[in-house]
């Protein structure tokens, strides 16, 4: 009875979990799309980069930051060089007025918590995790502000370089964790082109925000790295990923 569903359907196992062995096309995939993959993007970089520049010079005139963008030479590797924009602003002061507001809508937010039911349990976990980040930077910020030693500029090349690594590398997880399973060679394809795709437009709108935000207040750096940085970045690879896995095999496909 246990595999059976509430309508009496049989519940298969899922694939993910199933003891299987690639076959040799599928290996064949796994090589060719990473290595491929991976050359294309290198070569791409400098038109990603252009991309990049141009997303964050129309946001800044859309923002009114009254800021230019910059382009910085970054030099890996031999193989990789490349230049990334990031725009010359100076970070926001924590005032007490900014500070003491945050601090009550922190509390005002945990307090909420409480009055949520059982059945939102993941929701005010995740809430009060954010609190807990947020209220460790109203901490820090209170007796060491002076102390912090991270500019916008700063972060935001390191934010961009983590994303230009993280493109990169997909195809190259993707060969350990979903080629070798039994999918189309369009469906892998479509899969990595789709993630990689929709990270390179997703990194210059995500960290302009940032800048933005930044730029009027410091204080939200901590939470924003932390809670809207790469952990969100590779949320979305998970959800891609998970999407991906419920498409039909080659032997669920109609011949």
């Amino acid at each position: 009875m246990r595999n059976r569903g509430y309508r009496g359907g049989v519940i298969r196992m899922h694939r993910g979990m199933i003891r299987f062995r690639a076959s040799k096309i599928d290996l064949l995939h796994a090589i060719v799309l990473a290595v491929g993959l991976s050359f294309a993007w290198l070569r791409a970089l400098p038109l990603v980069a252009q991309l990049w520049l141009a997303i964050f010079e129309f946001w800044v005139r859309t923002l009114h930051l009254e800021a230019h963008v910059y382009m910085m030479p970054q030099h890996w590797t031999n193989l990789v060089q490349v230049s990334l924009p990031f725009v010359g602003v100076e970070a926001g002061t924590i005032t007490p007025f900014t500070w003491t507001l945050t601090l009550f809508v922190t509390l005002a937010i945990f307090a909420a918590t409480y009055w949520f039911n059982e059945d939102h349990a993941p929701w005010f976990y995740i809430v009060r995790a954010l609190v807990l980040i947020q209220g460790s930077a109203l901490i820090y910020f209170a007796f060491a502000s002076a102390r912090f030693p991270h500019d916008i500029p700063t972060y935001t090349m390191g934010m961009l370089s983590f994303g230009v690594i993280l493109i990169g590398m997909i195809p190259i997880v993707l060969a350990f964790t979903y080629y070798p399973f039994d999918f189309s060679l369009g469906k892998k394809l479509a899969l990595t082109l789709l993630l990689m795709g929709h990270l390179a437009l997703f990194f210059p709108l995500q960290y302009v925000l940032q800048v933005y935000i930044l730029h009027h207040s410091i204080l939200f750096m901590p939470l924003l790295y932390f809670a809207f940085g790469p952990f969100v970045d590779v949320l979305v690879f998970v959800c891609f990923y998970s999407w991906a896995m419920s498409w039909k095999s080659r032997s669920q496909e109609p011949s």
